[in-house]
């Protein structure tokens, strides 16, 4: 039951972001920066600080060139690089129990990162909100992902929502708090200025 409820609400939302995606044209240079952002979350992903037994862990900020991909282009690039991120994963092995599991793990988690700009991206106090917001939009994905599919991983006794929301606050969460750390040291509105984009 609890999947069927996932992929509904899951439908809905890709639902939501094919609507932004037809009222939003993407110039060239656009559509190769973001392929280009992917393509940096996903080597960085590949380099692991802690590799956790079931999957996941910290890597080396792949969570950052999403989220800074967001602010500097808006939600809609950011949601698009999160999603190519997402796929680009399953290059590196897949293990999947449940289509439902494969949406939240590898589309979902990540797409959430591109909104990483929803409080303001101009002044850094919205930036920093913005992007922990989507690494506790993303993290809570992947927590209810953890509860659903794999319970069975929790030790016996420890209730699985507990468990979960351990394992994936100590490994995404702690990663993407990090990656904001970074994000607010960066030198946005210069960048902005170099890649000559619009402030709105």
């Amino acid at each position: 039951m609890s999947s069927v409820v996932i992929i509904i609400i899951s439908i809905f939302l890709f639902y939501l972001y094919i609507k932004e995606m037809r009222k939003t044209k993407f110039t060239t240079k656009e559509i190769v920066t973001i392929a280009m952002f992917s393509s940096i979350s996903f080597i960085l992903y590949m380099i692991h600080f802690i590799k956790y037994p079931q999957g996941g862990g910290i890597t080396l900020f792949s969570m950052l060139p999403t989220m800074l991909l967001a602010i500097l282009y808006g939600r809609c690039a950011g949601v698009t690089g999160g999603m190519i991120f997402g796929l680009l994963k399953l290059l590196n092995g897949i293990y999947i129990v449940h289509p439902a599991q494969f949406i939240l793990d590898y589309l979902l988690s990540t797409m959430a990162l591109g909104l990483a700009g929803e409080f303001g991206r101009e002044r850094k106090k919205d930036i920093v909100k913005g992007c922990l917001f989507a690494t506790s939009l993303s993290v809570l994905v992947n927590i209810i992902s953890g509860v659903v599919f794999f319970g069975q991983y929790a030790p016996e006794g420890m209730n699985v929502v507990v468990y979960s929301s351990i394992y994936n606050i100590s490994s995404a969460g702690v990663e993407g708090v990090l990656a904001t750390i970074i994000i607010a040291l960066l030198p946005i509105n210069r960048f902005k200025k170099v890649l000559k984009l619009s402030s709105n």
